[in-house]
């Protein structure tokens, strides 16, 4: 049964793009919101005049909110009008429209209930990704992969994806990001709630976009993710047959690691503060060391265990 798609643009200061992004996506022939995110310059104008041109709801904060919620309105906009997904584009011009179109084309055969792209291949990079995009990916992808149990997927603060709108049900939830790392809220809630996955090779675009990301934030919010869907994922895993010897491996992981930070503090009290100990430093430190080698295997185990099943799921490009 194929799916009913619209796409959503995300549009902020955006006057120099909006205009040829909105011509080009039309062509697509479906259903296109943009939100306009209280910008500052010609960008809602512009909007309303190319309202007259092409089929488009406007969606208007009344107060900047940020990309996070912005993409959430979208959302929550494309269920109650009856879409079974939505593809979020950026308004910047940094996504080329025949990978948008890629994306509508695989949403449309009704497969897959999460398409994300991956702008770290051969032809992925057209211009200079900044410098701190390109390492906070990198340290993204690690903690990506390291929640999802899988090795398959890159790239998790792309920020052109499609997803099912049923993924609404998770998006008041505290956690989820009002501004910055949204896109890898979707990546990992998304995966660990078992949707079918597919990745495609994007080319993105850097030529002079200004960007408003803040490197700490987005680097707490991650942190903060992986750590809230780590957790989760046990939860959710514990219930499946197929997962549960993976989730007692997680579990045991936890545990040993809780233990080896109780006995690097003991050694470290001991050496700086106590005088007399009951236990020697070099017990303790063979205790660190023992913990620290039960940890690694313990956490390679249930890794390679759920990478196989989840991998099943899973389609990547290259």
């Amino acid at each position: 049964m194929k799916n009913k798609i619209a796409i959503g643009i995300l549009a902020f200061n955006v006057e120099k793009y909006i205009e040829k992004v909105i011509k080009e996506l039309s062509d697509l022939n479906i259903k296109i919101y943009v939100i306009n995110d209280f910008s500052t310059d010609n960008t809602l104008s512009l909007l309303k005049k190319l309202q007259s041109q092409f089929d488009i709801v406007i969606i208007n904060n009344d107060k900047n909110i940020g990309a996070g919620k912005s993409t959430k309105k979208l959302i929550q906009q494309a269920e109650h009008d009856g879409f079974d997904m939505l593809v979020k584009v950026d308004g910047d011009g940094q996504f080329m429209s025949q990978d948008i179109s890629k994306i509508v084309e695989i949403a449309k055969s009704g497969e897959y209930k999460y398409i994300k792209s991956n702008r770290f291949w051969e032809g992925g990079i057209k211009g200079n990704i900044p410098k701190k995009r390109f390492f906070g990916n990198l340290l993204a992808t690690i903690f990506m992969q390291v929640t999802m149990g899988t090795n398959k997927l890159f790239d998790p603060l792309n920020g052109l994806f499609a997803v099912s709108t049923s993924i609404t049900k998770d998006l008041d939830k505290s956690y989820y990001p009002s501004r910055y790392g949204y896109p890898y809220f979707f990546a990992v809630c998304s995966v660990v709630n078992g949707f079918k996955t597919y990745q495609l090779n994007n080319t993105v675009i850097y030529e002079d976009q200004k960007s408003n990301l803040k490197s700490l934030r987005v680097l707490f919010t991650i942190l903060k993710l992986t750590v809230i869907f780590y957790i989760r994922k046990i939860k959710i895993k514990k219930h499946l047959g197929i997962f549960q010897r993976s989730a007692f491996l997680d579990i045991a992981f936890i545990g040993s690691i809780l233990l080896l930070f109780y006995i690097f503090f003991q050694l470290m009290y001991i050496l700086i503060f106590a005088k007399v100990s009951i236990i020697s430093t070099s017990n303790l430190l063979f205790l660190l060391i023992f913990c620290l080698v039960l940890s690694t295997v313990l956490f390679i185990s249930s890794f390679k265990e759920e990478k196989m099943i989840r991998n099943t799921s899973i389609t990547s490009e290259g």
